[in-house]
């Protein structure tokens, strides 16, 4: 009897045993298996940062050894049902700097007086008219004598859409801008206003703003068109913008020629990001003559020794 009552309890016993699961180190779920996969995550995460500071550490070292970029922006009045070609009605060269970093806005006037290559002497705006953005690049840095490496041109229905895509734009108007001259789609003119002070613009006010000629002068609207590429800037850096950046980069793709790979955007915008305060320049009426042709053409004689300090101080000479 007792033999078989210490059989039975044995056999409980092994029953028992095996009945409980026994922990095992491959499942690491004890606490030091924890520990070790806690370990293995945060080694993980560090590598990958590591490894993606030093990707961008040095995909930025080849962007600032690249040097400055510059970019040939023409605005023209082209409109719809239209055949060109066409003059080109704005022309801002912009320098992306890398190294400083530092973005720098160079106003040519449209009347300015130069050599196309191929042409002749002419209108720097006419460029645009007998051979297109190419040979727009092509006599701009023939002229200045700096290289032209990319265009983008937008018409005016384009710059209306960006600017209504951003949610409209914030210019400090200093003083009060009275055109009665204005032109209308329908190639007649009206008069427009826009008063002195802080002004919220939408697409259409902002478009008056940078084409107004009769209220003022072309050198003033270079300034006017200058101010409303900072303000663009200013507006795409703000937070409260970037839940429309969507909107924004589908109105650019929809509404901008350019020859500008891709990839490039991110870089320039990174740079304009980094970069302080805009730099304005512009050939303006200390570095030309107004000058009536023999055939009563009005165009701006170039004086090089004053465009060359102000390309100087564009390019941090």
């Amino acid at each position: 009897m007792n033999r078989r009552r210490n059989a039975d309890l044995y056999a409980q016993e092994l029953s028992f045993t095996d009945a409980t699961p026994t922990p095992s180190r491959r499942t690491g779920c004890g606490p030091r298996g924890c520990r070790g996969c806690l370990t293995a995550i945060l080694v993980g995460l560090i590598a990958v940062t590591f490894t993606g500071a030093i990707f961008m550490w040095a995909y930025w070292r080849a962007i600032v050894l690249r040097g400055p970029v510059h970019v040939l922006i023409l605005g023209t009045d082209e409109r719809p049902g239209e055949a060109g070609p066409f003059r080109s009605d704005t022309m801002i060269l912009a320098r992306f700097s890398p190294r400083e970093p530092r973005v720098a806005l160079l106003s040519i006037p449209r009347d300015l007086w130069v050599n196309i290559p191929g042409v002749g002497e002419n209108r720097i705006n006419a460029a645009h008219f007998f051979g297109g953005p190419p040979l727009a690049k092509e006599t701009v840095a023939a002229t200045f004598e700096v290289p032209v490496h990319y265009y983008v041109k937008i018409n005016f229905d384009g710059f209306v859409r960006i600017v209504d895509a951003l949610g409209g734009i914030e210019v400090d108007v200093p003083e009060p801008l009275v055109d009665t001259n204005y032109p209308t789609p329908d190639y007649g003119v009206t008069t427009v206003r826009i008063d002195a002070g802080l002004q919220k613009m939408d697409g259409e006010v902002a478009l008056v703003y940078a084409r107004s000629r009769y209220s003022t002068s072309d050198f003033d609207r270079a300034r006017r068109q200058q101010q409303i590429l900072v303000a663009m800037r200013a507006k795409l850096t703000r937070p409260s913008t970037w839940p429309r950046l969507p909107r924004v980069a589908r109105a650019v793709v929809e509404s901008v020629e350019t020859d500008m790979p891709a990839q490039e955007w991110p870089v320039l915008a990174l740079i304009a990001w980094r970069a302080g305060a805009i730099e304005r320049y512009a050939i303006g009426p200390n570095e030309v003559t107004p000058t009536m042709m023999a055939n009563g053409a009005d165009v701006l004689l170039p004086d090089w020794e004053a465009i060359r300090r102000v390309l100087a101080e564009m390019q941090g000479e």
